[in-house]
């Protein structure tokens, strides 16, 4: 892939500083020279080929910029991505953390959360990028001698000036890590002072290079609990289930107040003018305000909705919803959390992988078809349109230029790695299989690589490899929930339970909203919590099929021979109660979400017994996945005037519905939280215990 500086780059090689300036920091202390003796004085091939070996593969990056103050970089490189840390940064005593990847940009100034950023923001990339760009035309370079370092043979080159009386260390230096015949490999440091057209001065680079193991990976961003709509009670309400995940807001926002808290971070105060009484506060980076419509301009320190409307700043008041995306983060234990924005639209990869953007024209987006590549399109551009096409369901014209991508570098793992998904869309397991498996020869080390490919053996019954697979994504990847989880269904199939268990636990707690669409390994006999502690019997219904764990307050009912499609009733503490439905009218699968959306709109029309200023909060009304089934999980409790949250509600009810061989199966669990808030958790303990075979 060819190495380029956008066209906005700052950096020109300040040649006549060289001149001018006496005191330029060296990096590292210089271990005894061999003269370089009779080698040809011409050192320019060398040069050339140590930077053309660094246009392709990932580099370890790690020095400082010094101007008035020094500048800490390090990080990857690899071609135009890279993942780079700055200290100081704009915030005083924090490091600053940017990466890109092609068209995806991410930034994190505070040490914890992560913001959508601009791909083409390339200051601190062009900085460690520019003295190892190829395709430059350079002054000449001379030899100054060659040193052994751990091991390695560097060659010491500069550029070559006739002056006698120069300051050598005013000159850009280079040492090449040579191979055993003399060939440059890579460039291991370099030194050289370098013109800022920004800030109008000189800057002294020393950076040291290597060969990195690792490659550059979106940062730990959490996938949305969902992608329905939320408000401000609803993350002030979740702050602590929800913590350090993403959730998509949308509200009918007037901006109250709008403050500049950071260099590039802007707080603002916002009132819902669709629901009563609700207000929220966001943090939003750079130009986010002006971007969603809050302000037609960027403002600087803190002023009130009345101040930003004389300033002419103020943009909208009211309207239609605005809906963006925020990371959830509890201020301590407090009865308080912050919402960070971090784009306002999701963009979702073939993968898997979660990306944002600030770009809200979805429509246009999503309606334009990808342009033509150019006859010369590089590799990279192809993934890039294939992996846009694969969004858009052409599955065989994403097929075809990843095809293409893998003839223009066979030694690419991306063309295969997105081969492997789309081939796996189209059922062919065997094709995606083989894919995943170039992928992986080829170097790759994405977690996800490994994770997909046990889940396509494992429809080919290769549990076995499937789970070495999901092990070895776990080993890549510690926090791999959806790894754990994969490899506990079928180390339960296996007949492991006790390794199932421990692999759901880790799962529950990494992310316990993707184990809440799905059910815990389950054993015969009582079952117990992670202290040993009883927690029920699991009771098997339809001949062992269905299978739910009850807690030891839970008695079963006697069956009723007047309601033969009721296959079981319970009774708990407190008035809480549950049931289990069969068969009350013919369902199919695919009129399940059908049937989701039919119930929801009768429940919400209220109940009589409801006091007339309640309302029915939704907490959840989605199709989910359960052990390869599809479910319908719909939850609700009514809101009483006047509270904040959901633990004085007269009820909590919870229905998993799905359809068993044509007919209705749902399972009913209610309970009153005003008298028992404790009850909500049983409720949904039973709940993801639910089994069913077929």
């Amino acid at each position: 892939m060819k190495k380029i500086i956008p066209a906005s780059t700052t950096w020109i090689w300040a040649i006549a500083a060289f001149f001018v300036f006496s005191n330029a920091p060296h990096g590292f202390a210089k271990p005894q020279k061999k003269s370089a003796g009779s080698a040809p004085e011409n050192a320019d091939p060398l040069v050339n080929a140590a930077m053309k070996n660094m246009e392709t593969g990932v580099w370890s990056v790690n020095g400082t910029v010094t101007a008035k103050k020094p500048i800490k970089l390090q990080g990857l490189l690899a071609g135009e991505d890279f993942d780079l840390t700055m200290e100081p940064g704009v915030n005083p005593n924090t490091p600053m953390r940017e990466i890109v990847i092609k068209n995806k940009a991410w930034i994190c100034s505070d040490g914890e959360t992560w913001h959508a950023s601009k791909p083409d923001d390339r200051l601190i990339y062009n900085w460690a990028h520019v003295p190892i760009m190829a395709d430059r035309k350079l002054p000449p370079f001379e030899k100054v001698g060659s040193e052994q370092r751990n091991g390695q043979t560097l060659l010491h080159v500069r550029l070559k000036v006739p002056e006698k009386n120069i300051n050598p260390k005013e000159l850009p230096q280079y040492w090449l890590v040579l191979d055993s015949q003399g060939q440059a490999q890579y460039i291991g440091h370099t030194e050289m002072p370098m013109f800022s057209q920004a800030r109008k001065e000189v800057m002294y680079c020393s950076f040291d290079y290597s060969p990195a193991k690792e490659k550059i990976a979106p940062p730990p961003l959490g996938a949305p609990v969902d992608d329905k709509a939320y408000g401000f009670n609803d993350i002030e309400q979740h702050k602590f289930d929800w913590k350090g995940r993403v959730v998509r807001l949308e509200v009918t926002p007037k901006i109250l107040e709008s403050k500049q808290i950071g260099e590039d971070t802007y707080r603002g105060f916002f009132k819902d003018t669709a629901t009563p009484s609700h207000y929220g506060v966001v943090e939003f980076p750079h130009d986010a305000l002006v971007k969603l419509g809050f302000l037609r301009k960027i403002v600087s320190g803190a002023h009130a909705s009345e101040e930003l409307e004389k300033m002419g700043a103020l943009d909208r008041t009211d309207g239609k919803p605005v809906s963006f995306y925020v990371e959830v983060i509890p201020i301590g234990e407090k009865p308080a959390a912050r919402a960070v924005a971090v784009g306002a639209r999701l963009m979702r990869d073939p993968d898997g992988s979660i990306g944002y953007t600030w770009d809200s024209d979805e429509k246009q987006t999503a309606e334009s078809p990808p342009a033509p590549a150019a006859r010369d399109a590089s590799d990279g551009d192809l993934v890039n349109r294939g992996i846009e096409k694969a969004k858009n369901g052409d599955l065989d014209g994403a097929i075809a230029d990843f095809n293409r991508a893998a003839e223009l570098n066979p030694k690419d793992d991306a063309p295969y790695y997105n081969r492997a998904q789309a081939r796996r869309l189209m059922n062919d397991t065997a094709g995606a299989i083989a894919d995943y498996t170039k992928a992986i020869e080829l170097g790759s080390t994405n977690p996800a690589a490994y994770n997909n490919r046990g889940n396509a053996r494992a429809e080919n019954k290769d549990r076995d490899g499937a789970i070495a697979d999901y092990t070895r994504a776990i080993e890549l990847k510690p926090d791999y929930a959806r790894a754990y989880y994969n490899r506990a269904a079928l180390k339960k199939e296996k007949g492991d339970a006790a390794g199932a268990a421990a692999d759901f636990k880790r799962a529950q707690k990494l992310d316990p909203e993707l184990v809440s669409e799905g059910s815990a390994p389950d054993s015969s006999g009582n079952r117990g919590t992670a202290n040993g502690e009883a927690t029920g019997t699991t009771v098997s219904l339809l001949d062992g099929k269905l299978k739910l764990d009850i807690p030891p307050d839970f008695s079963r009912d006697a069956d009723d021979p007047k309601s033969p499609k009721t296959l079981a009733k319970f009774s708990g503490p407190d008035g809480a109660w549950g049931e289990v439905l069969r068969g009350t009218h013919g369902l199919t699968p695919d009129k399940l979400d059908g049937y989701l959306k039919m119930r929801v709109a009768e429940y919400s029309k209220g109940f009589n017994w409801l006091p007339k200023d309640s309302h029915l909060q939704w907490l959840k009304k989605a199709i989910v996945t359960i052990d390869r089934r599809k479910w319908a999980d719909w939850r609700y409790v009514p809101m009483l005037k006047g509270t904040k949250d959901y633990s004085s509600s007269p009820v909590y009810t919870r229905f998993l519905t799905t359809s068993y061989k044509g007919q209705l199966l749902e399972i009913t669990f209610t309970s009153n939280l005003n008298t028992a808030p404790e009850l909500k958790q049983k409720i949904d303990h039973i709940m993801n215990s639910v089994h069913l075979e077929e």
